[in-house]
C-alpha cells in the first residue's frame, strides 16, 4: 500500500500519521476539514457512527459543545477520538438541518492485512472479497472483528475481489471483549417532572410535599451523582450541585418521591 495514502487514510480516522500498525479510540469515520466543522467522508460499518444517523456528506459543526468551525484539523481530531468507552456528543448538520448524537468512542484498529497468512489460508489464491477476508480475521483474530477492509484508501464493497497484499483492515474489539452497556430509558410513573437541569443547578417540580431523591446517571447507565431533599414542597424545588467536571452530553435524570419514580433526559452543554 501506498505509504502517503496509508498515512492520509490513518490521519482522517483520527490518529497520528505513523507507518505501524494504529489502534485508538474513535467513533469509526473518515473527515476532512471544511470551514464549517469537518465533513465526513466515510462512516466506517460496523463502528459506532455507523449505529447512527450520521451518514458521508454531513458535517460535524461541535463536539461536547465546543465549535469546530474554523478549526484546524489536528483540533477536531483531538476533540472526537479519546479513552475508549467514553460518550461524546456530536453536533452535525445533514441537508440543511441541524442534529445532536451522543456516541462511545470503541477501540479501533487500522492495520495491514497477513498477505501470507491470507495466501495460505485461501490456497494461493491471487485475491479474495471482503467477506472472505472476514472469515479469515474471524478465525485468526482474538479479540478484534474485522468491519472494513481499504484499499489505497476507499472502502471496498463486500462482494469486491482484492489483492490481499494491497489493502489495510479496520477493527473493533469483539463484542464478547467490549463491556456491556446498559441502556437507561427515562420513565414518568410519578407525579415529579424536571424544570432546570445545568452544571449548577437542579429543579423539579412536586405535586405534593415528602421526601424527593434525585440520581442522574450517564449516556451509559453509569451512576453520576445523588442528591436528597429530606423535606421537599410542593411546587418547584431546586438542588443546588457541581457539575463543571461532567463532559457535555446526554444525562437521565430519575426523581424518588414518596415511593414514585419519574425520569426525564437531559443535555449537558
Amino acid at each position: 500500500m501506498n505509504r502517503f495514502i496509508k498515512a492520509s487514510l490513518i490521519a482522517a480516522m483520527l490518529t497520528a500519521p505513523v507507518m505501524a500498525d494504529e489502534s485508538f479510540g474513535g467513533v469509526g469515520i473518515t473527515i476532512y476539514q471544511v470551514n464549517e466543522g469537518v465533513h465526513v467522508a466515510e462512516v466506517i460499518p460496523g463502528t459506532p457512527a455507523a449505529e447512527t444517523n450520521l451518514k458521508a456528506g454531513d458535517v460535524i459543526t461541535a463536539v461536547d459543545g465546543v465549535s469546530l468551525k474554523g478549526q484546524d484539523i489536528e483540533f477536531s481530531k483531538s476533540k472526537l477520538r479519546g479513552l475508549v468507552n467514553k460518550p461524546l456528543e456530536i453536533t452535525y448538520t445533514s441537508n440543511g438541518e441541524s442534529y445532536s448524537t451522543v456516541i462511545r468512542r470503541a477501540q479501533i484498529t487500522v492495520k495491514d492485512l497477513d498477505n501470507k497468512a491470507v495466501k495460505s489460508w485461501y490456497g494461493d489464491k491471487k485475491s479474495v472479497n471482503v467477506q472472505e477476508l472476514e472469515t479469515f480475521a474471524s478465525a485468526t483474530e482474538n479479540d478484534k472483528q474485522l468491519v472494513a477492509v481499504l484499499s489505497r484508501g476507499n472502502l471496498i464493497k463486500k462482494d469486491v475481489a482484492v489483492e490481499s497484499a494491497n489493502v489495510n483492515g479496520i477493527y473493533v474489539e469483539k463484542a464478547k471483549t467490549a463491556p456491556k452497556i446498559s441502556k437507561p430509558s427515562a420513565v414518568r410513573t410519578g407525579d415529579a417532572s424536571l424544570r432546570l437541569f445545568n452544571r449548577k443547578a437542579i429543579s423539579f417540580a412536586l405535586k405534593s410535599p415528602g421526601r424527593a431523591s434525585v440520581t442522574i446517571l450517564n449516556a451509559d447507565g453509569e451512576l453520576v451523582t445523588t442528591l436528597n431533599l429530606d423535606n421537599a414542597m410542593a411546587g418547584v424545588n431546586t438542588l443546588a450541585w457541581d457539575g463543571s467536571q461532567l463532559p457535555c452530553g446526554r444525562y437521565v435524570i430519575s426523581i424518588d418521591h414518596n415511593g414514585s419514580v419519574s425520569g426525564a433526559n437531559a443535555v449537558l452543554k
